[in-house]
């Protein structure tokens, strides 16, 4: 994978960088508060500002303007992912044979959907957000693409073509590996959905992990359909 993304921020030169840092981990999380329900045109720099509890004019000096902070959120959550379903290390291997394949699409899909589905308030603001962007890509999505979603994506093409024995660049494995990771990203949008099927306010952990191993399955019978 290429390097990870950080933050854009500006350095700070008063010698206070533990202020600084605070203040910009404050915008930043009223940014994936805010951003996540009413998108990056429908939040006002006051609003960040005030949800954010600090002055307005850290916003412009910190990340350059109100899309700064919408770029540094996003980096935030595609890198929570990544560290989370500890997706350098598993997109790294390279499984050979049909059966190493399958265990392999089986491990990445359960991976991901954990990250996806873990408690913190990142990851359910995070999946919206994410979700945002395929419908409605900002500036930032080719970044992102090239961060998260086309080494991930590919991962599980090719985990698919050694299922199947066939070639990674065939634009069938493309869309199958495309539906499989929809299964997994379905779960995270839909929460609320889900929720009240199960009539609990959050997901248990239990719950959680079944619906990784759940994923996991139907990935390897989806690879093998068709």
């Amino acid at each position: 994978m290429t390097p990870r993304l950080t933050d854009t921020m500006k350095p700070s030169t008063d010698g206070h960088a533990e202020r600084a840092r605070e203040t910009r981990d404050k915008l930043i999380e009223a940014g994936l508060s805010l951003f996540s329900r009413y998108g990056l045109d429908g939040v006002r720099t006051r609003e960040l500002a005030d949800t954010a509890g600090v002055n307005q004019s850290a916003i412009p000096y910190h990340f350059g303007g109100k899309d700064g902070v919408y770029a540094a959120v996003i980096r935030r959550v595609a890198n929570g992912i990544v560290e989370r379903a500890g997706l350098e290390r598993i997109l790294a291997e390279q499984p050979s044979g049909a059966a190493a394949s399958a265990r392999a699409l089986e491990a990445l899909m359960r991976a991901f959907t954990r990250a996806l589905l873990d408690g913190a308030a990142e990851s359910v603001s995070g999946s919206l957000l994410l979700a945002r962007e395929q419908l409605q890509p900002s500036p930032i999505f080719d970044e992102t693409y090239g961060q998260l979603f086309q080494p991930l994506h590919e991962a599980v093409t090719q985990r698919v073509a050694g299922i199947r024995g066939d070639a990674a660049d065939d634009a069938r494995n493309i869309l199958r590996a495309h539906a499989i990771l929809g299964q997994a990203i379905a779960f995270a949008v839909a929460r609320q959905a889900l929720l009240r099927r199960l009539a609990v306010k959050a997901l248990p952990q239990a719950v959680a992990d079944e619906i990784a191993v759940l994923v996991g399955r139907m990935a390897v019978a989806a690879a093998k359909a068709g």
